[in-house]
């Protein structure tokens, strides 16, 4: 094996607990363990490192370093206080593995007395020493290069390479591969992707390759912006992004920015000008939570429950911004500050698409309640509710008829056993439908909305009463089985219904009575409407099974939608008029 660049015993302390922290959060992590750096060297908690199952969060070891160069025998005898110590802390956490880290192999006496501390606990004692770390080095050769690298040696190799000619085809790549490579042995907290626009821009982007990446090795800026009356707008943005973050890209122009400091390690650090910020969500991968709502009174009492999930996250120096998708098609923003005595922002809207009308119904009547109750409580991943006194609310809840339309689709929702999901679009013939179908299933007689004709085919055969119907006109009711209609892609039908008229007239009655008359009737067609543009009444046999009971139309009574213009003329009906 090739002999490691890292001469441990010389390390200073600062350099020694980076790279070990380095290299064992890399080694250790994986394979559904995850590795942590904590904050506190010397003995702080008896941890600098912990490693835990990432699903559970059940600590499997514990790493301690001690920078003891010169080792804990002889002269340095006293430093194995400083080993129990930290040992002793440990103990309180109950790692199955407590493991020492120093920059020099440790002697057989020196690792008796150190298991020796134990003192009848049911820990197994490990220790790592450079033999064990340059095992380390020598799989993440990457961390070596990053410690131990001369960069003047490293320009050196760099000459005379053919690939940076870029004449071959894969020369591009090559080149892009090398440079990659070396943007990532340059840190080991944050990852660096860069591209060239074809207008000349160059964009850098930053993304951590640890989730302690801001605390280990912290990135920032000093900015000096100026805003004018007309960046009004602009600076409101800002500001609130700062504050709370922000969940949309905000774009700060160079005009507005009047100085610009990169601050950090040597590789971040510089002064730019002619820049452009643009702020947005953080890249990462959010990871949902759970949400439970809650609409109470005064007293305490729970009048809605609404449950959903995050969408996305952000935060700033002074708060938290998130969006929840709630069930129904309710989205929520919540601006919340750190400082309880601030206002916070709930605001509303609403993507009812998909989403079935019992699902709609209880993100309205969640809406309601909570518009007429003053405490919301929050919850999420069912920790303990958060309480809060709510205000006014930004929002754009639909209107009392679209709340109709959807009592009478969840009824027909109820009847037929289906889900009916909510279309991008929403037209009067399906508002007008659902609540003709509703009525039609609760036993309502209801207009029919189109003037349509019934039509049949003479058989010639002389009848007293269709002559007289032809003639004259005549009270009419016909019986249609298997009604049905489709409604938000659904087909929904009724077995039996009934189209009555308490007088209909006969197209071309002239001519079939001629025809009639003359022995040609057969086979002629014959049409039935109602007279003077009154409407079909349509019901679902019986009303009620009495047989002379009074049929009276029902208006639709739909909000903003007009009746059928022959409705108001229509007589009220007795069953037995057509039967």
């Amino acid at each position: 094996m090739q002999q490691s660049r890292i001469r441990w015993s010389h390390l200073d302390e600062a350099t020694f607990n980076e790279l070990v922290e380095t290299l064992l959060v890399r080694e250790f992590s994986g394979d559904g363990l995850v590795a942590m750096a904590i904050d506190g060297r010397g003995g702080d908690g008896g941890i600098d490192i912990d490693v835990r199952v990432k699903r559970t969060d059940q600590l499997v070891r514990i790493f301690q370093l001690k920078h003891f160069p010169e080792g804990f025998s002889g002269g340095f005898v006293k430093r194995r206080e400083q080993i129990k110590r930290s040992l002793t802390k440990a103990l309180a956490h109950k790692p199955p593995v407590w493991t020492l880290v120093v920059p020099r192999n440790v002697t057989n006496k020196e690792r008796q007395v150190v298991r020796a501390m134990r003192k009848g606990h049911d820990v197994r004692i490990s220790f790592v020493t450079p033999t064990e770390m340059n095992a380390l080095l020598a799989k993440h050769p990457d961390i070596e290069e990053r410690f131990s690298v001369d960069r003047a040696v490293e320009l050196l190799r760099a000459v005379n390479r053919e690939e940076a000619a870029l004449a071959r085809p894969g020369d591009l790549h090559s080149e892009v591969s090398r440079i990659t490579d070396r943007l990532n042995s340059r840190s080991e907290y944050w990852g660096t992707s860069f591209a060239y626009e074809p207008d000349g821009s160059y964009t850098e982007t930053y993304f951590p390759k640890r989730p302690d990446a801001l605390k280990r090795e912290p990135l920032g800026a000093n900015v000096t912006l100026g805003f004018t009356k007309d960046d009004e707008r602009l600076k409101v943005q800002w500001e609130s992004a700062m504050k709370f973050g922000t969940l949309e890209r905000i774009v700060l122009p160079t005009r507005v920015i009047h100085s610009f400091e990169k601050t950090g390690p040597d590789w971040f650090r510089e002064v730019l000008d002619q820049v452009e910020i643009h702020l947005g969500p953080n890249g990462a991968e959010h990871q949902p939570m759970t949400v439970r709502l809650e609409a109470r009174d005064d007293a305490g009492r729970v009048h809605a429950v609404l449950r959903g999930k995050t969408t996305s996250f952000a935060h700033g120096f002074g708060g938290y911004t998130f969006d929840v998708a709630m069930e129904g098609g309710l989205n929520q923003r919540w601006i919340l500050p750190l400082d309880h005595t601030e206002p916070g922002t709930i605001t509303f809207s609403t993507d009812f698409e998909g989403h079935s009308a019992r699902e709609v119904r209880r993100a309205l009547r969640f809406t309601a309640a909570s518009s007429n109750t003053p405490i919301l409580a929050f919850s999420l991943n069912d920790a303990g509710p958060t309480v809060l006194t709510v205000g006014e609310a930004g929002t754009d809840i639909p209107d009392a008829r679209f709340a109709a339309l959807i009592d009478d689709v969840c009824a027909l929702e109820d009847h037929f056993d289906v889900a009916l999901r909510l279309p991008r679009e929403i037209d009067s013939s399906d508002f007008i439908w659902a609540r003709i179908m509703r009525m039609v299933l609760e036993g309502s007689a209801v207009a029919h909305p189109y003037n349509g004709t019934f039509g049949g085919t003479l058989d010639g055969t002389p009848d007293e009463t269709l002559e007289a119907l032809i003639r004259e006109g005549n009270a009419i009711l016909i019986e249609q089985l298997g009604f049905g209609v489709e409604l938000f892609g659904e087909p929904l039908e009724i077995e039996r219904v009934r189209y009555y008229a308490h007088h209909a007239t006969v197209d071309d009655a002239e001519q079939l009575n001629k025809a009639l008359a003359d022995g040609k009737g057969a086979g002629m067609k014959i049409a039935l409407r109602p007279i003077d543009g009154l409407p079909w009444l349509l019901y679902a046999p019986p009303l009620s099974g009495v047989a002379d009971e009074v049929v009276i139309p029902q208006p639709w009574g739909i909000e903003g939608i007009r009746e059928h213009p022959g409705f108001s003329r229509l007589p009220q009906l007795s069953q037995a008029d057509g039967r």
